[in-house]
């Protein structure tokens, strides 16, 4: 893949330039992979030690204690542990940390944004002019770039807090609370807890300095708590009803900016690299800015509430068991993705996938059966 900005000055939506040119001309600016397309041996490699014997792992630890509290009630408790080691990575290495240049940006004024925005976001470098497009990428093994003092050397450290937590190139600790009970006339009802928090460490450099801005990515307890109760109770004429409800806790979203080359040149002391010899407001390069830390934001949390109704039917040697199900009964429209691009769309609904399902499906009826014979 590769990218190159365009500069529609005459507003026939064509891009009038010589494509096949990967140098800037007419309307266009110099592509950002000069090996695009090409045979040539700076294709993408392989190390030695991701060839020989090297492999991601993944370890999990489980722990299950199951006991009954008295006459029909019995309780479960789960703690779950994985952590991943041994990643790849993908080094440019036509580039150095050296060869990028550091600028820093203001967010847009938005009652939407934390604080209000109007704030400095920084740790942001842009590539060396001279140093744009040139690619050379050998995949290797991330660990020998981590230094002695990064958090990602895959090293944990433990707090003394209800979960573990881990810091770690990947860590997550969870638990699990449940509790069953049947009561008299065979009613029987339960819950649980599901809580936990994930640990995803990036803290080194490979290429550009900028892969320090928000390394350290934590995805809160809140994030990841889901709470469910169920409970079913027989009815005369042999018929059951039961019912679930879970509540768990909403997508993050963030707020992907599109900073213009004037927005970046006041510190970065020069134009993009993108820009190639236009300069000032003729570039039309940008570059992306998150303006919100990742999981750091979230929707609104996602309840759901879901109804059945069973009937047995004795069919000579056959049982049939009907149900009647209702999923949502109380029609919640909560929504399930947003739109991160920074912009007039900005947290409107949006499914990743392209479908509708950036909201919780309405409230639905289905008629279902099981035979038995």
């Amino acid at each position: 893949m590769a990218n190159r900005t365009w500069n529609d000055t005459n507003a026939n939506y064509v891009p009038d330039c010589n494509l096949s040119n990967f140098a800037a001309n007419d309307e266009c600016g110099a592509i950002d992979n000069l090996n695009f397309g090409q045979n040539n041996p700076f294709a993408t490699r392989f190390s030695d030690d991701v060839l020989r014997g090297f492999r991601r792992y993944t370890w999990d630890v489980t722990a299950e204690v199951q006991r009954e509290l008295g006459g029909g009630v019995s309780a479960a408790e789960g703690y779950y542990r994985n952590w991943s080691r041994n990643f790849r990575i993908t080094d440019n290495l036509a580039v150095t940390p050296a060869d990028y240049s550091p600028f820093c940006i203001t967010a847009p004024v938005d009652s939407r944004l934390p604080g209000g925005g109007g704030y400095q976001v920084c740790g942001l470098y842009d590539v060396a002019p001279a140093r744009f497009g040139r690619v050379d990428n050998l995949v290797t093994t991330a660990s020998q770039y981590y230094g002695p003092n990064s958090s990602a050397n895959c090293g944990a450290t433990f707090s003394a807090s209800l979960m573990l937590g881990a810091s770690g190139c990947g860590t997550s600790d969870n638990v699990a609370v449940s509790v069953k009970a049947r009561l008299a006339r065979d009613i029987q009802v339960g819950g649980g807890v599901d809580t936990g928090r994930t640990v995803i460490d990036n803290c080194f450099v490979v290429d550009s300095p900028q892969q320090l801005l928000n390394c350290r990515v934590v995805i809160p307890f809140k994030a990841l708590t889901q709470v469910k109760v169920f409970g079913s109770s027989p009815l005369p004429g042999n018929f059951t009803i039961s019912a679930t409800f879970k509540n768990y806790g909403g997508a993050d979203y963030t707020a992907d900016y599109p900073a213009r080359n004037v927005e970046v040149v006041p510190t970065l002391g020069r134009d993009l690299a993108a820009c190639g010899s236009r300069t000032g407001a003729a570039c039309t390069a940008s570059i992306t800015v998150p303006l919100i830390a990742p999981m750091t934001q979230f929707l609104d949390r996602i309840s759901m509430f879901d109804l059945r109704v069973s009937k047995i039917l004795r069919l000579g040697k056959a049982r049939l068991q009907a149900n009647v199900d209702v999923y949502n009964v109380l029609n919640a429209s909560t929504l399930i993705g947003v739109n991160n691009n920074y912009g007039s769309l900005w947290q409107h609904p949006f499914s990743p996938s392209g479908t509708v399902d950036s909201i919780t499906p309405g409230r639905m009826l289905q008629f279902g059966g099981e035979l038995t014979f």
